[in-house]
């Protein structure tokens, strides 16, 4: 074989010489020293991976999580007394929701369609979730006298609205925009109309719904030969703390999916399809598969949301607001505000909408307790009023972080630090680097 450098090799050589005269990184551009000496002031240049961007990662993440988890177990003296319970509850809720938007932010931020109907896939979570441990349908080779045990209505919830989302997203093989929305939303008003049917009232309880037995933290993680590891909760007094370890384990673990299927093949054909369909199908994406995978893929993690959900209430109507468009408004303000097509965005924005929300609301509740004590009297209660502060809020931040809290975090990042991303491997510049290692 000839040593003579093949096409790839020149063009690759011509890329990087461009990349560094114009003094650009890119990804073909290998951080050198003389790089680095030459190179002063802001934005820091890091490679990726580097010592610099596991400390960023650490200060970002892992600090205000275990600020978290040290409020939730109470561990007076590090960070405060713990949280009440209903401040539990509130946390629990957050990460609950926050869950259901990863659903939709991967319809709606990673593909463009948009969805307003997830709030159903939400309803249907929770009723499979109520339906099997209460029995209300026959499953004689899957659980003892039809009773389920909580945890494994969770993957049924997933799948069951994995199969209801699939179909759901044949109309959006032919609508986009507000038609897929209006769409949506009357899969939404259906959903609830059919849980409230009282000829399927042994099922799903009709208009009354179904009022479970409350659920009660396991006594042990897991059991499995002869190897327990307790959870240390007693009762249904720590159901909220339990909540909280199960639905964040849970968002981690669908957060590093999600953040793997985004990376694959499918992934980008996701991404493709929302930037430019006619594009996307030039270049050989089945958008009629990757459309009606992605719907199935949101509502199979909104359906788990709303088993988590239902199963910390101890009961499903079809009324709750949360199944119907409230609901559907909820999720995509969550989205907007940590930010679409962001990893932790649903994180972020669920917690800011649930605390901020309730903040809002309780000051509406008792104003002489707010900032606003100088203009009305103890014992003053406004009803709006809280609805009216969390919209004005909603505004300001739409005005000033119009890529939501994670993208306007990584937009004021990246005036202070670049992280510049490894060549891809068989680059001209990976060979050259391993080389030098060599």
């Amino acid at each position: 074989m000839s040593d003579s450098p093949n096409d790839d090799d020149v063009i690759d050589r011509a890329m990087t010489e461009e990349i560094a005269d114009a003094g650009v990184a890119g990804p073909s551009a290998p951080v050198t020293e003389e790089g680095e000496v030459e190179h002063s002031g802001l934005p820091i240049r890091t490679p990726q991976y580097g010592g610099l961007h596991w400390l960023g990662r650490v200060l970002v993440f892992a600090i205000p999580l275990g600020y978290l988890l040290i409020r939730v177990f109470g561990v007076t003296g590090i960070a405060g007394d713990g949280w009440s319970n209903s401040g539990l509850g509130l946390l629990a809720d957050a990460l609950i929701i926050a869950i259901a938007v990863m659903g939709v932010n991967l319809i709606t931020g990673y593909t463009g369609q948009l969805s307003i109907g997830h709030a159903a896939f939400f309803a249907i979570g929770a009723f499979t979730a109520l339906i099997l441990t209460q029995g209300k349908v026959s499953t004689p080779f899957f659980g003892e006298e039809n009773l389920w045990d909580p945890g494994w209505t969770l993957p049924v919830a997933g799948v069951v609205c994995f199969v209801v989302g699939c179909l759901v997203g044949l109309p959006a093989l032919r609508l986009s925009g507000i038609y897929l929305a209006l769409t949506t939303l009357v899969f939404v008003e259906a959903v609830r109309s059919i849980l409230k049917y009282e000829e399927f009232a042994g099922v799903t309880g009709g208009a009354t719904g179904i009022k479970g037995d409350k659920y009660t933290p396991p006594e042990y993680v897991f059991d499995f030969f002869g190897i327990k590891l307790p959870t240390g909760l007693d009762g249904r007094g720590d159901l909220n703390q339990w909540m909280i370890y199960l639905s964040l384990g849970l968002l981690l673990l669908i957060m590093l999916m999600v953040s793997g299927l985004i990376r694959s093949r499918i992934g980008r054909a996701m991404v493709a399809t929302r930037d430019n369909e006619l594009a996307a199908e030039v270049m050989g994406v089945n958008l009629a598969v990757i459309k009606t995978v992605a719907f199935g893929l949101s509502g199979a993690i909104t359906g788990v949301a709303g088993a988590l959900f239902g199963l910390k209430l101890g009961l499903a109507e079809a009324d709750i607001p949360l199944f119907g468009l409230f609901g559907a408004i909820t999720f995509l303000v969550a989205m907007v505000v940590g930010g679409a097509a962001q990893i932790w965005g649903p994180m972020v924005g669920a917690v800011f909408y649930v605390f901020v929300n309730e903040l809002a609301r309780s000051v509406g509740e008792n104003p002489s307790e707010s900032i606003f004590s100088f203009a009305f009297d103890e014992g003053t209660k406004l009803d709006g009023l809280g609805g009216v502060i969390f919209g004005i809020l909603l505004i300001l931040f739409a005005r000033f972080a119009p890529f939501g809290a994670v993208g306007t975090f990584r937009i004021i990042r990246s005036k202070l630090v670049q992280v510049i991303p490894k060549p891809p491997a068989g680059s001209l510049a990976a060979r050259a680097m391993a080389a030098e290692d060599d």
